[in-house]
């Protein structure tokens, strides 16, 4: 089973990595009439959590905890950037 959550993280580690990527772009653009695509983010960030939530359903409770450390950067990200 351990190799199972193992080779989950590895396999959806680039997709977190270009998640958090992208909203860490998107919070330090700097154009002035710079509006933040916090749908965008909203979406990606919903994305990220329903891919935890599939993987605690099919028992790959330490990938589906691990997931939850990109959700919450992107949920930062788009509180900074709803706030400024």
């Amino acid at each position: 089973m351990r190799w199972r959550n193992t080779t989950a993280v590895l396999a959806l580690l680039p997709l977190d990595a270009l998640a958090v990527g992208y909203g860490w772009l998107a919070a330090t653009w700097t154009d002035e009439p710079h509006e933040p695509p916090l749908a965008q983010l909203g979406w990606i960030c919903g994305l990220l959590a329903a891919s935890g939530v599939a993987l605690w359903a099919a028992r790959l409770r330490s990938a589906a905890v691990f997931q939850v450390v990109p959700v919450l950067v992107l949920a930062t990200l788009m509180l900074s950037l709803s706030s400024s």
